[in-house]
């Protein structure tokens, strides 16, 4: 996908395929809670204690085909906007060439207490360094 320099593998399992024989839809949103978590480990080598302190705000999942039991996806991921306490995220999940769905999520970034709070510069200055292109 242009323009997406992170992905993420992940295989369908059984478990995750619904009646339809297809991928129920609420495992989407697992698929990128993941390829997030991996985003900010290996691309931005963000600390695990870190990490828990994103909550999601919103996310709009637009479906364009279904993924079935054992199939490779691959979830691409990209920093679109960054705030003062949250960052909207981008994610495709593909099959090969084909799109499966496309996600846009906000995630804040929170205190120990759960209110939010600025985002470490640290994660700032990372995420310029591996998206030096985009314009966030």
């Amino acid at each position: 996908m242009h323009g997406f320099r992170f992905t993420h593998d992940i295989r369908v399992r059984w478990v995750e395929v619904d009646a339809q024989k297809i991928v129920f839809n609420a495992h989407y949103l697992t698929y990128v809670d993941i390829a997030f978590a991996e985003y900010l480990r290996r691309g931005l080598g963000v600390s695990e204690g870190q990490i828990l302190h994103t909550v999601i705000a919103k996310t709009t999942l637009t479906f364009r085909q279904p993924a079935h039991y054992d199939e490779l996806l691959t979830v691409f991921v990209r920093t679109a906007h960054l705030g003062n306490t949250s960052m909207k995220v981008e994610f495709v999940i593909s099959r090969v060439d084909d799109v499966l769905a496309e996600i846009e999520t906000v995630y804040v970034y929170v205190d120990e207490a759960g209110r939010p709070t600025a985002l470490p510069d640290t994660w700032k200055s990372a995420i310029y360094a591996y998206e030096p292109a985009r314009n966030l």
